[in-house]
């Protein structure tokens, strides 16, 4: 049994043992609501949430809510965490400061969350429906349509994506069965019609629609199709919709793209497929079509940092930092091991990444030098998952 293997059954034992109570620890600090400062880290061996001060390495929480967080979002203007799983019809809501948890039942599990900004609301998208919850008071708002399939086979599946336009407080539903776009906002009454944007005839393909991201306002979404053929940009205002092109050849293989990338001033889109097929706009200059090119590993997640100038692209075996506009301007780092989360600091600085091999720790790179800062090791995670702090320079989340 080799290092990581025993370290995952005994912690895993360890989550186990504590199912049974509602318990945290968090290790003499009164307060983890530090937005500039802590970064939370699951576990993807545990139930464990570790915090992490990033100026001294050390560690001043070690959160357990006795179940896996499958999704894990925090407030950037308040001291809000809210989490969810799959399995579990709940949403789980925990205070920072006061280190208080509160309990939300739902009618199914919890999918998806997204923080609206000044405000005390959350959106979620739950196994086959969306709606909005107040974190203080808990009340929610559930609207009635489901957006589910006759074709359900397991219940552990949702059949559509939640893209949240966070200051609209726009839904936009990406169905997976079919290329259509449902759209309303979180502040309709919940008998409103939702509105029905149907692709069927502007796309070479009969796919579903799937992974995507919402500007903050109503201004564009861009997704994929479900096929991983193309990706796509959507203007609602205009009803203008900007293709990829063929992102790979489509045969025995399925070669699904990642979700795309818009930039925080939302004048530039990247999109890419794990075959390494780059399609970037910059609709700045007002591209209609894409620049494309191609990175030689198979890239996981895109993000942006350094004041938006330079894309990052982190995937299986490599991570990439280039120019906004000059992809040939780029530093590229190889290890043995595949990308699992990566997270830009407020100030754009700073990337940290977690990592599937290796010991466990969070690899730290400067984006402004593009050099490999000394690792953080982080005491008590098996192996490091998604990565949260309360600040961030990106859209995206």
């Amino acid at each position: 049994m080799n290092r990581r293997d025993f370290l995952s059954l005994t912690t895993g034992s360890l989550a186990l043992a504590l199912s049974g109570t509602n318990t945290f620890a968090s290790e003499a600090t009164p307060s983890l609501h530090a937005p500039t400062r802590y970064i939370f880290i699951t576990d993807n061996s545990t139930y464990y949430i570790a915090v992490f001060d990033t100026v001294t390495g050390k560690r001043v929480g070690h959160l357990n809510f006795n179940f896996r967080p499958k999704v894990i979002e925090m407030a950037r203007d308040d001291s809000m965490l809210a989490l969810g799983n799959p399995e579990l019809s709940a949403l789980y809501l925990f205070d920072l400061k006061t280190q208080e948890t509160k309990i939300v039942k739902t009618p199914s599990p919890v999918y998806q969350i997204f923080f609206i900004p000044q405000s005390k609301l959350l959106a979620v998208a739950l196994r086959d429906q969306v709606g909005i919850v107040n974190y203080v008071s808990g009340e929610m708002k559930i609207f009635p349509q489901k957006f589910d399939s006759d074709k359900r086979e397991t219940v552990l599946y949702q059949y559509y994506t939640l893209l949240f336009s966070s200051f609209s407080q726009s839904f936009w539903v990406l169905d997976k069965t079919k290329p259509v776009i449902y759209h309303n906002y979180g502040e309709a009454s919940i008998d409103t019609p939702w509105r029905t944007i149907d692709f069927s005839k502007r796309l070479n393909t009969s796919s579903g629609l799937d992974k995507g991201v919402a500007s903050p306002e109503d201004y564009m979404i861009a997704f994929n199709t479900l096929d991983g053929s193309e990706g796509l940009i959507y203007f609602p205002e205009k009803d203008k919709l900007l293709h990829t092109g063929d992102m790979y050849t489509v045969g025995s293989t399925y070669r699904p793209m990642v979700s795309p990338y818009i930039d925080a001033y939302s004048k530039r889109v990247l999109f890419a497929d794990v075959s390494g097929n780059m399609a970037y706009f910059n609709l700045e200059r007002g591209d209609e079509k894409p620049t494309r090119y191609k990175v030689d590993f198979s890239p996981r997640l895109i993000r942006s940092g350094w004041l938006e100038s330079t894309w990052i692209i982190g995937g299986d075996k490599g991570l990439r930092f280039h120019d906004f506009d000059n992809p040939d301007n780029h530093k590229t780092y190889r290890f043995p091991y595949e990308v699992v989360d990566m997270w830009v600091t407020g100030d754009s600085k700073t990337l940290y990444v977690t990592v599937d091999e290796g010991p466990p720790q969070v690899l730290r790179f400067d984006i402004r030098t593009r050099e490999m800062l000394e690792p953080m090791p982080v005491r008590g995670v098996v192996m490091g998952g998604t990565l949260r702090m309360g600040s961030n320079n990106s859209i995206c989340y």
